[in-house]
């Protein structure tokens, strides 16, 4: 990439000081860290979202930008565990700790690195969720939540903590969520 696309893809102008050009940078990066803190991981979203910051780390490399923010590590993940309660519990830990840990910088590249981690690990959550409950049934006349349309963690909690989880609503929303996302992994691949 050379520097006239670098400076288009900011929507900058030759001009602009190296300043502006970092400030430009790291609202970009912002705007994105901020949609992995606070919306539900969409694999598929959240893809298109590591690809921009492909890109921007790109930006920043032709026109020798150093984002705001320490180099970041990613932190130590819980495993996936082997009950309906652990597995949601464990995601929402590892969810925690990812969120935390990428909120120091705006690294383009340590940015990416969380995403597609962030994105496997709901991947490898939605699987293992789907796999405690079997198929989804084909047509039982409830419509499929919105992929976005994500439980508040502590209601999903108190469900799946309760003595029959698989028939608590909250529980049975997110599996149809989680098979349409699956369903769309697959078509995706």
């Amino acid at each position: 990439m050379d520097r006239t696309q670098a400076l288009a893809i900011l929507g900058a102008e030759p001009a602009e000081s190296q300043e502006d050009l970092m400030e430009r940078l790291d609202a970009e990066a912002f705007s994105i860290r901020d949609h992995f803190i606070r919306q539900p991981v969409v694999p598929a979203l959240y893809r298109s979202r590591v690809d921009r910051l492909v890109v921007l780390s790109d930006v920043a490399n032709a026109l020798n930008i150093h984002p705001l923010g320490a180099p970041v590590s990613l932190p130590l993940l819980e495993g996936a565990g082997t009950t309906l309660q652990q597995v949601v519990e464990h995601h929402v830990e590892n969810l925690v700790r990812l969120r935390s840990a990428m909120a120091g910088t705006l690294d383009p590249d340590v940015l990416a690195r969380f995403g597609t981690t962030l994105t496997a690990l709901q991947v490898r959550y939605m699987e293992a969720f789907c796999a405690a409950f079997g198929p989804v049934p084909e047509d039982d006349g409830v419509d499929t939540p919105v992929a976005r349309d994500e439980p508040e963690w502590e209601a999903l909690l108190t469900a799946v903590r309760s003595a029959v989880p698989e028939v608590q609503p909250v529980v049975q929303r997110e599996r149809r969520r989680m098979a349409a996302l699956l369903q769309r992994e697959v078509a995706a691949q």
